[in-house]
């Protein structure tokens, strides 16, 4: 136990911090000015950690969490500080980020905050207990399951999903076996992916099949697909049509476990701004292009050559581009970079690497010629590791824009043009 502590800074996963007596001390949601009593803890990682026993005093920027549901669900970790400050943290954030790597852009974008109810995708945890099943998020740090029917977050047809869901997958899933079920809501359709052992055998049979079909008479989902694990291969369990996602004038038929933007708002703002930074004609290439999110509206500027690992990825975005001048090409751009001479062929290269980014890519990016450099990333540490390459090879930071669709959470997305 730790007392009258004093909570110095906010880290950059939401943590407050403060300082003991061997080091900093990790306070689940604390805020700068709050004075509390901890009860002390180290993690596997020789981390200090704090979980507030009691607020002695509270800091001038904290508020009541609106979410019924704050204290149990570990999905949303900073509800409990002000609207304002939320968004000051998330810009410094990026700014402390940029600055550990020396780099300022010339032009900072006035932030984009999405808000809340916009979230169309999530991973819920499932688990049944004899004939009850818990169906929400992790506790923080802990391996016991919050029951969340309702969510401040989520899109509410995500939310409607999601209880209609609730009330099937007892039906298959084995008992004492946390399993995760994957929603995503695609216009007017939606997509399930079921993660983990079910049925009487751990696959799926006829009889899961029987259970579990009526959802998509029942609900707006038009696929039920299921994993082993993460690694494993997917199979689609019963589906009714396509789940169809539009890209600019392409209408993509995706396959399961997709990357979607987890927000429209979100993907109508980031793809606003790469559109914005690109010239109006030109030949493009889109790196770790998924299922064509900037590859479809880009091609209203020209030809584009996408990039992407994924084979289900490249076939599903090849099929859609018949007769356009796009080339899905499937490649592991952390093995096997865009080279140099490849990318001074284009006149602009969008560059959305998943959280851990691509120093790989950005070495090979760092002295071509190419005039435009547009990155996407939700990591702003990995993005400014990579941003540092490309600065170091002779491109400028031109600008940041920071779009916030983790509404409540740590995560930011940010764009950054670099041009020569």
């Amino acid at each position: 136990m730790a007392t009258d502590l004093t909570i110095l800074q906010l880290g950059p996963k939401g943590d407050g911090i403060c300082e003991g007596l061997s080091g900093p001390i990790f306070v689940d949601r604390a805020i700068p000015g709050d004075k509390v009593n901890i009860r002390l803890q180290i993690d596997s990682r020789g981390i200090e950690r704090g979980e507030i026993t009691e607020l002695v005093e509270s800091s001038p920027y904290r508020v009541a969490a609106p979410c019924p549901h704050y204290e149990s669900c570990g999905n949303c970790t900073l509800q409990h500080v002000s609207e304002q400050y939320y968004r000051d943290w998330k810009v410094e954030v990026v700014k402390d980020a940029l600055s550990k790597q020396r780099l300022q852009p010339e032009e900072w974008k006035e932030p984009i905050f999405i808000g809340e109810k916009k979230r169309r995708r999530a991973t819920f945890a499932a688990f049944k207990q004899r004939d009850k099943v818990v169906m929400g998020y992790y506790r923080r740090r802990s391996k016991q399951i919050a029951d969340v029917k309702s969510c401040l977050v989520g899109d509410p047809r995500l939310l409607s999903l999601r209880n209609a869901v609730q009330n099937y997958i007892g039906l298959v899933l084995r008992a004492y076996t946390p399993t995760d079920v994957f929603l995503q809501v695609v216009g007017d359709s939606a997509d399930m992916l079921i993660t983990g052992p079910i049925g009487r055998t751990g696959v799926p049979d006829s009889q899961v099949v029987q259970y579990l079909e009526p959802l998509l008479e029942i609900s707006s989902l038009c696929r039920i697909a299921w994993r082993e694990s993460e690694e494993a291969p997917i199979k689609i369990i019963a589906s009714s049509e396509p789940v169809t996602a539009t890209f600019g004038p392409l209408k993509v038929n995706l396959p399961p476990d997709a990357f979607l933007q987890p927000t429209v708002n979100g993907e109508r703002a980031l793809v606003a701004c790469v559109l914005a930074a690109l010239p109006e004609k030109g030949k493009f290439a889109d790196l770790f292009s998924g299922c064509g999110t900037f590859s479809g509206p880009m091609l209203a500027r020209g030809p584009v050559d996408c990039f992407e690992s994924s084979q289900e990825a490249v076939s599903a975005l090849g099929k859609a581009a018949r007769g356009r001048p796009l080339r899905a090409v499937r490649r592991d751009l952390f093995r096997n970079p865009l080279r140099r001479e490849e990318a001074n062929t284009y006149d602009a290269i969008v560059f959305d690497p998943p959280r851990a980014g691509s120093p790989e890519q950005a070495m090979a990016l760092k002295s071509a010629k190419v005039p435009v450099i547009v990155g996407v990333s939700c990591n702003p540490a990995t993005f400014a590791r990579d941003a540092r390459i490309l600065c170091g090879g002779g491109y400028r930071l031109k600008s940041i824009q920071i779009v916030d669709q983790f509404h409540w959470s740590h995560h930011v997305e940010i764009v950054g043009v670099f041009v020569r």
